[in-house]
Formats: structure tokens, sequence, C-alpha cells
């Protein structure tokens, strides 16, 4: 096993703690499984490739019409769907997010067709050496967006009045309401912010790789498999289960095969699940960092 392939993943694990940062978000706050969550990064994939086509510019640069579009779109998703059926049962907001999984997929289908697309970038090819070892730039790209996303995402949660209003809305929702709290906006907020994250994911995950309609499901479980490592809820765990997931993909591929990769990281999760459900990072705590 080289050094080569273990420093490549665990930076490629830094892009699945961006495709899962936004489902974790969605959750610690609004207690709400979003089962959309894999077609919502295609959706900012498919978006770059469309503005891309039309106008010769980086990847990342979409994000500043990416980014603002999927916000107000899941922002408006959120007030005048999800919220309305909260109040009705736990099940409700499940099979509606998993409903808008299969209409994205349908009308992606219907827009793109059913063949593998992909983002072009001088950066998503090429390599760079770093102490004698040769990383891909897609990947430390991933990883360093993945940082500095969740160090921002983090502080604001912590540091800030915003912040403190979120947790409080996710702690208790009754009394964040008596001292005027919006909560009915915070969580529109709140999964408009996610939504764009998980775009930025999708625009660097479609430069990396290759996307198609049928990815949302697959993308939705490696977010799960993320955020469950990483702790359910907590911020910075998202970026230990996505690097814990990227070392062990590369681990078992480069040993056994890559064919196996998918395999173990599931078994992992697995023992996860049934040893420490808390997730990896110990002491960090739903309630906290939601």
């Amino acid at each position: 096993m080289s050094a080569e392939a273990l420093l490549n993943g665990a930076l490629l694990g830094g892009l699945y703690a961006l495709v899962a940062l936004g489902l974790s978000l969605v959750f610690g706050i609004m207690r709400v499984v979003n089962l959309a969550h894999g077609i919502i990064v295609l959706a900012g994939a498919y978006v770059a490739i469309v503005i891309t086509r039309m106008v010769p510019i980086d990847p990342l640069l979409t994000f500043l019409v990416v980014g603002p579009v999927v916000f107000i779109i899941a922002a408006l998703t959120q007030r005048l769907l999800l919220q309305r059926l909260l109040g009705h049962s736990v099940e409700a907001p499940l099979v509606a997010t998993f409903g808008l999984l299969l209409v994205g997929q349908g009308l992606f289908t219907y827009g793109f067709g059913t063949n593998p697309l992909s983002l072009s970038a001088p950066w998503g090819s090429s390599g760079v050496t770093i102490l004698g070892v040769t990383v891909q730039m897609v990947n430390l790209i991933a990883f360093v967006l993945a940082a500095a996303v969740i160090v921002a995402t983090q502080l604001v949660l912590t540091r800030t009045r915003f912040g403190t209003a979120l947790r409080a809305s996710a702690v208790d929702p009754a009394t964040a309401s008596t001292l005027g709290v919006n909560i009915s906006l915070m969580h529109a907020l709140t999964f408009g912010a996610a939504a764009a994250i998980a775009a930025l994911a999708g625009i660097v995950y479609g430069t990396a790789f290759s996307v198609d309609p049928s990815g949302g499901l697959p993308l939705l479980v490696l977010g799960f498999t993320v955020v469950v490592m990483g702790g359910v809820g907590s911020v910075p765990g998202t970026l230990v289960g996505g690097v814990t997931v990227g070392v062990v993909a590369a681990v078992v591929g480069g040993v056994i095969g890559p064919v196996y990769a998918p395999i173990a990281v599931n078994l992992l999760l697995v023992a996860v699940l049934i040893l420490r459900p808390q997730g990896l990072l110990v002491r960090i705590k739903v309630r906290r960092v939601a």
C-alpha cells in the first residue's frame, strides 16, 4: 500500500465530507432525514454543466450562480412543502423527500439522458507533488474546500447570534419560539444552506467523476455513511467520517481490489453502528453542534 494512495484517499475523504455536510445539518437542526439529498448534489453538477456549456468558465465559478439558485429553490421547498408536513407525522417528510428524489431523477433523465456526464477543468485531471508524494489536484481542492466550509459552518453555529438561534431551535423549538426565534425561517434557511453546500459538492464531484441521473441514491448512501461514522449532527465529525471512508476505501482498493472498497466501507459502517453508534468523534454531541 503506497503513501500516495493513502494520501489521495484521505484527501478524497474531504469530498465525501462535503457531500455529507448538508445531510448532517438538516438532521441536526430540523430532525429530518432528507432522502432527496443525493439528487441535490446531482443538481449542483448538472446546473454547472449547463452553465459551462453556455459560458466557458471554471466549474467552481459556476457556484456563484448555482449556489443562490439551489438555496432559493430548497428554502422555498422547505417552507411550502416540508414545513407543512412536519406537523403531521415523522414519516411524512421522509415520504416527501423520497418523492423529490424520484422526481429529480426523472427530470434529469429527461433533460440529460442516461449517459454519464462530467465537468471539465484543468485541475480535474492534473496532479501536484507534496513532499515527494503526487496527489490529484481535484482531491486536494476538495479537501481544502471541505475543511473551509466545515470550519465556517462550525464558527457560525457556535460564535454568532444566528447560530445560537439555530441551535436553540434544534434543542427546544417551543421555548425558542417564545423567545422570538422564527422556527420556520430557521428551518428554511438551514435547508437552503444545506442544499447550497450539497450543490458545491456536486460541482466538485462532477469534475472528479462523472454523474448520471441514477446517482442520487448512491450519493445519499455515501452521505449517510459519513454522517454516521463522524457522529450524527456533528459538523467536525463530518470531516472525520469522510476521511475515514476515503482511507478505508483506498486501503482495501489497493490491497484487495477496487471492487471490494464499497463492501469494506459498508462493513465498517455496520461495525460503527454496533460498537459506537454515537460516531467516531467521541466528545461531540448532536445538540451541541446542531
